[in-house]
């Protein structure tokens, strides 16, 4: 019974340490820094804001971990142009205020790869918590959204 017991112990360690993880990390030179990470549990929102290169407008994609990708739900924008969804195959566009939004865009992802910009304010929330990766990394730095 007690060779049982410490078996189980020790299997729920191996599995407490071996939880996947979704993790926000900065990519410099050669070396990988791990901003943070939460469980990587189904249903966890994962927010992009940044503000567009060319219309100088926000963006905002709303994005889910599904248990295996991240899945785009939808983008809102206040301008139409280049690089932003409008196509009726993209999904279900609709008006809402000063928004555009395409929604039931259903993009699945296995990593996301970001990179700051001049103006972008690139803004990445995962579950709840907010990180203004614009203040914090000079443009050009390349920001890594994955599950290990």
């Amino acid at each position: 019974m007690q060779k049982f017991l410490i078996a189980i112990i020790l299997v729920l360690i191996i599995f407490k340490f071996t939880e996947e993880k979704i993790y926000i990390a900065v990519e410099t030179g050669n070396s990988t820094e791990i901003i943070t990470s939460v469980a990587a549990v189904k249903g966890t929102p994962l927010v992009i804001n940044f503000i567009h290169s060319v219309q100088k407008t926000p963006v905002i994609e709303e994005l889910e971990f599904d248990g295996e990708n991240f899945i785009l739900l939808r983008t809102k924008y206040k301008s139409q142009g280049v690089g932003l969804p409008f196509m009726e195959s993209d999904g279900k566009f609709y008006r809402d205020g000063d928004w555009f939004i395409m929604d039931d865009m259903n993009r699945r992802f296995k990593n996301l790869q970001l990179r700051t910009g001049v103006g972008t304010n690139l803004t990445v929330t995962l579950n709840g918590q907010e990180f203004k990766l614009y203040e914090k990394f000079p443009a050009g730095t390349k920001i890594l959204i994955d599950v290990k």
